[in-house]
């Protein structure tokens, strides 16, 4: 009887956060990217697959128009090698890569009917940071573009469980140098494009005032008039 009064109770939550959407929401999330291959010249590099971790500020217009602010991290081991390279053969340079995203772009909603499962898909354009390890280049400030799509699912009108996928990159020769000044075999200046593709799960925390649903409202049907009678 207990377990059948919490079930419903939940279940009632859920449905509430139907109809409530915050205008401000504040989304921690975390995931796992997969690795990526650049192609050089003379040598192909290689980014490890690794966890992501990051924040965003996803700014309400309504219930179906949203604009995010994003920033994602990520840290990864990242090797080159000269092209006929076997498995298990070491790399001819090595270094730490880390790569910083700083994104904006709309996000579209779309709420399930009667349920607490809203859907949404989004693009996003800003500057993408790779930061080599101690011996190489500076940092380097790239143009970057990405995509997202997945599904909040409310347990409440400003709780919500995210679950994601995201694709994130940068134009050809908008990318991560590998080699060092004064490595003569370390040194490669092309700059191939980077594509890197994850998942995230994260939580949805409203911050500003709950937006109401929308509903369409019923025309008012008017009595009929009464009919006359006439006798002859």
């Amino acid at each position: 009887m207990k377990k059948g009064v919490l079930l419903s109770a939940v279940l009632c939550c859920m449905y509430g956060a139907v109809s409530a959407q915050s205008s401000i929401e504040f989304v921690p999330f975390a995931g796992y990217t997969f690795a990526d291959k650049l192609n050089f010249s003379n040598s192909f590099g290689h980014l490890d697959a690794g966890l992501n971790y990051g924040g965003a500020f996803q700014f309400n217009f309504n219930r179906h128009l949203g604009l995010e602010i994003m920033y994602n991290h990520m840290d990864v081991p990242a090797e080159m090698y000269n092209y006929g390279s076997y498995p298990g053969d070491a790399p001819i340079y090595q270094t730490n890569a880390g790569l910083n995203y700083i994104m904006a772009g709309p996000v579209s909603s779309f709420p399930l009917p009667g349920s607490p499962v809203s859907l949404f898909f989004g693009a996003d354009l800003g500057a993408a940071i790779f930061t080599p390890g101690p011996d190489d280049f500076s940092s380097n400030v790239k143009f970057a573009y990405g995509f997202q799509a997945g599904t909040n699912i409310y347990v409440d009108p400003k709780f919500a469980i995210r679950l994601s996928a995201r694709l994130l990159g940068t134009a050809p020769s908008n990318s991560y140098y590998f080699g060092s000044w004064g490595d003569p075999g370390g040194f490669y200046f092309t700059e191939p494009s980077i594509v890197q593709f994850g998942f995230n799960v994260g939580f949805v925390i409203g911050l500003g005032k709950v937006l109401t649903q929308y509903n369409r409202q019923e025309r008012v049907r008017q009595a009929p008039r009464p009919r006359k009678y006439y006798y002859y």
